[in-house]
């Protein structure tokens, strides 16, 4: 068998010269190559096997070692050569499967991963390691509570094992929220205070916990420990995007070298990084690219038609979310963007019913989502075999969109006997049942869902669920709960604001509304800040409201909420007698608002 590229073994004599203990007699190179893996040294680990075949072992018994190694190098064409045979000994033969389903999981050939994790399974005793990456491959493919099951097999076997730690507070992150998770990332990095990866979790969730010291304090860490890693330099990036540092924001997302490029989070931060520095057909190429992964995305859909009227584009925003805009769900965001895009093209008379639609705030009606073109084509493609994952969403989707409610519960109930551990398909069953108006039974769904994946969407579901009970106690106690996990979650906030508004809790709404109006993207939000605004008047800090409404109607000036908020403000204030008059016409000659009625 032949061995690999000069330079690579001129490293590894190198690295031998200067590491002369790992050559002394009497050592054992293949305890040396895993103890090497173990410190996820792929060259040394190759040099020592290497040295074990010179000395005698078998193919065999360094087949596993070497192409653990070659991963660990970022070579899965040399792993594969050493681990596809699956010709290993005894002694490495968990470790070798255990390598192969790695590879496999990595190149996305999930049924592969899995009879090479079953194999390690049955070559050796039960390894807490294996039980994490049987619990990765469970949980990319979707099987949520497997996942779950998997991570507490890898924790009783070895509860200070830091991967099975990690693993279990991603899924902790995902189901029980932010807090609760960082306490079992900090345990993973006390027992492996060097591991690259472990430090990218962490720093992570320091992040959207809002502790941006103690983030940027462990992305530093992991640029000590390894100054080519790309996610310290990311990690670095989007909290000088949040913070406003543009510039610097780029030079770090640049020391990635593209690591990112082809991420949705890589390609939504340079996006936004674009848009801010004046190059919009930029941040064009960037969110168009993002929205057709994500056709569903709302945000992504948002940050798009944005960018494409920035560049005058209106037509374009029209052609790709008329048919959204038009659809009687469609967002007060939506409408106005439409509304503009419309203006654009010189038509008034189609932007004036548009911003008619987004006055009125927004529709709060259960619906399905309409089917994409992307979920046509996967119909056309997969329909002989509705149940398979890759469509079976779009199949209740166009059965719901079609009125074809208890069919489409019924069959989802079906997908979820087929597929036990996927969360995805419970939330799926639990939007059928709504729909078909059974809120008990969608219930059930969301709850066995939300116990292993929990998320805003999800909490949204639970609620509606529940009002639909009425029980509208229980519905805000469950958006309340939700938040409380996870603090930086901006519409559960605003949702529970607006709740708080509309029954005049007004504190209380100008709490909520105020704390979604710091969080990120906030400050941006028009009709988040006349509501805020709206609070400020009713709890009476009058020049706070006065500078929320300002910054509301600068905003968007053809908005019923903005200028109706501006008006009752300045009106309040004294600022501006005629001006509040001038502005309170407008209002009442777009639409009547709620904001209105504070005057």
């Amino acid at each position: 068998m032949t061995f690999r590229r000069d330079g690579i073994l001129l490293a590894a004599l190198l690295t031998l010269l200067a590491l002369p203990a790992l050559a002394g007699p009497g050592r054992d190179p293949l305890a040396e190559a895993a103890s090497a893996i173990e410190q996820g040294d792929g060259i040394s680990a190759e040099v020592a096997a290497r040295r074990a075949f010179r000395a005698g072992a078998s193919i065999e018994a360094v087949a596993a070692y070497l192409g653990e190694a070659a991963l660990l190098e970022g070579d899965p064409g040399e792993a594969r050569r050493w681990l596809a045979p699956g010709r290993f000994d005894a002694a490495s033969r968990q470790r070798g499967f255990h390598a192969l389903g790695r590879l496999e999981l990595a190149e996305g050939d999930f049924p592969a991963a899995a009879r090479a994790f079953d194999r390690a399974l049955q070559a050796g005793g039960d390894n807490a390691r294996l039980w994490v990456d049987i619990g990765r491959m469970r949980y990319r493919g979707g099987e949520q509570h497997l996942a779950a099951e998997a991570a507490e097999r890898a924790l009783s076997i070895d509860p200070r094992e830091p991967q099975a730690l990690a693993f279990r507070g991603v899924l902790v992150r995902d189901s029980q929220g932010l807090p609760a998770a960082l306490r079992w990332f900090a345990g993973a990095v006390r027992r492996a205070p060097g591991d690259i990866d472990l430090l990218g979790e962490y720093a992570a969730t320091l992040g959207e916990l809002g502790r941006y010291k103690d983030m940027l304090r462990v992305a530093r860490r992991m640029v000590e420990i390894d100054r080519t890693d790309p996610r310290a330099y990311y990690l670095q990036a989007v909290l000088a995007a949040r913070g406003g540092r543009d510039d610097l924001a780029r030079r770090l997302l640049w020391r990635t070298e593209g690591a990112y490029a082809e991420t949705a989070a890589g390609m939504l931060l340079e996006g936004v990084l674009e848009f801010r520095s004046g190059n919009p057909a930029l941040a064009v190429e960037r969110f168009a690219e993002l929205a057709r992964r994500q056709p569903d995305n709302p945000m992504v859909a948002r940050l798009l038609g944005r960018a494409l009227l920035a560049v005058n584009d209106g037509r374009e925003v029209v052609d790709r979310f008329g048919e959204r805009a038009a659809s009687p769900g469609a967002t007060p965001y939506m409408l106005a963007l439409l509304a503009r895009a419309h203006e654009q093209a010189g038509r008034r008379d189609l932007a004036a019913p548009m911003l008619d639609r987004a006055a009125l705030g927004p529709d709060r009606t259960l619906r399905a989502l309409p089917l994409s073109e992307q979920g046509k084509l996967e119909i056309f493609r997969w329909g002989g075999d509705p149940a398979r994952p890759q469509v079976a969403v779009q199949m209740v989707r166009q059965m719901l969109s079609q009125g074809r409610a208890a069919e489409a519960a019924a069959f989802a109930r079906q997908l979820t006997e087929r597929y036990p551990g996927s969360a995805d398909i419970e939330v799926l069953a639990g939007d059928a049942a709504l729909l078909a108006g059974d809120p008990a039974a969608a219930l059930e769904f969301f709850g066995r869902a939300a116990r292993v994946r929990w998320n805003a969407p999800l909490a949204e579901r639970i609620a509606a669920a529940q009002r639909l009970l009425g029980s509208e106690r229980q519905a805000e106690e469950a958006l309340a709960t939700y938040l409380a996990a996870y603090p930086g979650d901006r519409g559960i906030a605003a949702s529970l604001g607006r709740r708080a508004a509309e029954r005049r809790d007004w504190p209380k709404a100008a709490v909520l509304l105020r704390r979604a109006a710091a969080l990120s993207g906030g400050a941006g939000d028009p009709e988040l800040l006349a509501d805020l605004a709206r609070a400020q008047l009713a709890t009476g800090n009058a020049s706070a409201a006065l500078a929320s409404a300002r910054r509301a109607y600068r905003l968007q000036r053809s908005s019923s909420r903005t200028t109706g908020a501006l008006a009752a403000a300045l009106d309040v204030t004294r600022e501006g007698e005629t001006g509040s008059d001038v502005l309170l016409a407008k209002a009442l000659r777009m639409a009547s608002q709620p904001a209105l009625a504070l005057r």
